[in-house]
């Protein structure tokens, strides 16, 4: 059976109702998980929330931003939810966006020593304390990543890794790293979680689907982390027509700036028969979960997650 997880937001065109009705059909359809993205939200008030409307899913952040929590409170948070969700929380880390953080004064200057401090408060809290409740099995812990250092940090210290807007073409390198992580902690890389978080616009008509696609890709791809990872996987030219049409302030070019090719890689886009197949590629290169984010094109939201709980739900 096909491992696929599906990923909801409280958006503006998403109630919090929304989030739980749907989750609940996840679970119905078979679904492993769902994961809450961390965009203007609180990823694991929803991610219990939806716990508490369900009782087999799999309940995940995708990602809870370690620079916007306190470790110790961080604990005891994903500990709460562990409990009231029977064992059943995926908690996905990152280190978020600078534009999101550093307006707030957050220092990104090491987020790799913040990842690993952070990861060993909660290793120490839910195995020593003092935090409570203190949980009988440990939620287990996803690191989100890109470059390599990240990756291999995922290996050594988290139970798996979370990529997003990864091409596949990156899955050698990085499983690589992930296992020379794992190798550094005394740990089985084999036995780790890989997750491949993919947003998707899934329509029969291909062009408006790209459409939509490009509209997110010109914003990720101006970010560092993002532009910088894309960059090093052979879109070096997307991304310095996208940075430079946002230098000129000109949405459309940067828009536009986003090839077909850069929106296959990295996105779902297309009919739900082209979609399976670019699912079917990540669980080839090394996948063990695919996350799939369902996004509208030219319709409610609504419509859209209904269409990506039929075109995906597992075989």
């Amino acid at each position: 059976m096909d491992r696929i997880a599906l990923a909801f937001s409280p958006l503006r065109d998403a109630s919090p109702r929304d989030v739980v009705a749907w989750s609940r059909s996840a679970e119905e359809r078979g679904y492993e998980a769902v994961f809450i993205p961390e965009s203007y939200c609180d990823s694991l008030a929803y991610a219990e929330a939806v716990a508490l409307a369900t009782r087999r899913l799999r309940v995940g952040t995708g990602i809870t931003n370690v620079y916007l929590r306190q470790p110790t409170l961080l604990a005891a948070q994903a500990a709460a939810v562990q409990e009231f969700s029977g064992g059943r929380l995926l908690l996905g880390l990152g280190v978020g966006h600078r534009a999101v953080n550093e307006p707030l004064g957050i220092d990104m200057s090491d987020p790799l020593g913040t990842m690993r401090q952070v990861i060993g408060t909660l290793r120490a809290s839910w195995t020593k304390g003092p935090i409570q409740p203190r949980p009988g099995v440990p939620p287990r812990v996803l690191a989100a990543a890109l470059a390599v250092p990240m990756i291999e940090l995922a290996g050594e210290l988290a139970d798996g890794v979370m990529f997003n807007l990864f091409p596949v073409t990156r899955y050698p390198r990085a499983l690589a790293a992930l296992g020379r992580g794992a190798a550094r902690g005394g740990r089985d890389g084999g036995a780790l979680e890989v997750c491949h978080f993919t947003t998707c616009y899934l329509a029969d008509d291909r062009a408006a689907a790209v459409h939509e696609a490009r509209r997110m890709l010109a914003r990720y791809a101006n970010l560092p982390f993002y532009g910088n990872m894309l960059v090093r996987s052979g879109f070096a030219e997307d991304v310095e027509r996208i940075r430079a049409a946002w230098g000129r302030r000109d949405v459309a070019a940067a828009e536009q700036a986003v090839s077909e090719r850069l929106a296959d890689a990295v996105t779902l886009v297309g009919d739900a028969a082209h979609c399976r197949e670019r699912v079917a590629a990540y669980r080839a290169a090394g996948a063990t979960l695919t996350i799939v984010f369902p996004n509208p094109v030219g319709e409610p939201r609504d419509a859209a997650v209904a269409r990506a709980l039929d075109a995906f739900a597992p075989r």
